[in-house]
């Protein structure tokens, strides 16, 4: 499935050319089409996930729920408008996209929901060199499409028992960030989509 990842994020972009000249304040254009992730039968990551702090309530919620998991405030932050359905195709995840614009960098910032724990998920990322990370507490997986680095970066977050919080940050604009910039943003959103979560308990 690797392929069909990164076949949707060559469509992701290609799909950028109209957006040129977007910006947060405007009206958003129509929601990015979201791409699937990438899985592997062969050499499996090892993950020590640290303990939940809490149980995230992302259980069975649909796009409208998703796209209230970023406040005002955070989408301020994160230099994002709006908030829309993700697109469905082929077998991505629901949730919701929102387009943002910071300097000469357009990109896509989505939160869906997975219905599999992080610890078996993350098995399936193998193919994307996924690292261990952390968001307020929680435990993580970063990674990146290998070849595909520059158009985006993924945080996997450990929501619950058996869901977990996939947040993806899809470049628009190639070259107007650098793999560390847009690892970041896509760390900002997924704390900022947490601490939400979190607060609405």
């Amino acid at each position: 499935m690797r392929a069909r990842l990164r076949c949707g994020l060559v469509m992701v972009a290609a799909a950028a050319v109209p957006l040129t000249g977007c910006t947060v304040n405007g009206p958003d254009p129509a929601p990015e089409p979201g791409g699937t992730t990438p899985t592997s039968s062969a050499g499996a990551a090892s993950f020590d996930f640290p303990a939940r702090p809490a149980e995230l309530p992302i259980a069975g919620k649909q796009d409208a729920d998703a796209c209230t998991w970023l406040a005002s405030e955070q989408k301020q932050q994160l230099e994002v408008g709006g908030g829309r359905p993700v697109v469905k195709s082929g077998n991505n995840y629901n949730g919701c996209t929102f387009l943002g614009q910071s300097g000469p960098a357009q990109y896509g910032i989505s939160l869906r929901v997975v219905p599999e724990g992080l610890d078996a998920f993350a098995q399936k990322l193998a193919d994307s060199a996924p690292e261990q990370d952390q968001v307020g507490g929680f435990g993580a997986v970063r990674s990146q499409v290998p070849g595909a680095e520059g158009l985006g970066c993924a945080v996997f977050v450990d929501a619950a028992e058996g869901q977990t919080l996939y947040v993806d940050l899809t470049l628009t604009t190639p070259g107007a960030m650098d793999d560390q910039q847009m690892c970041e943003k896509a760390g900002q959103a997924a704390t900022a989509a947490v601490t939400t979560l979190q607060a609405q308990g």
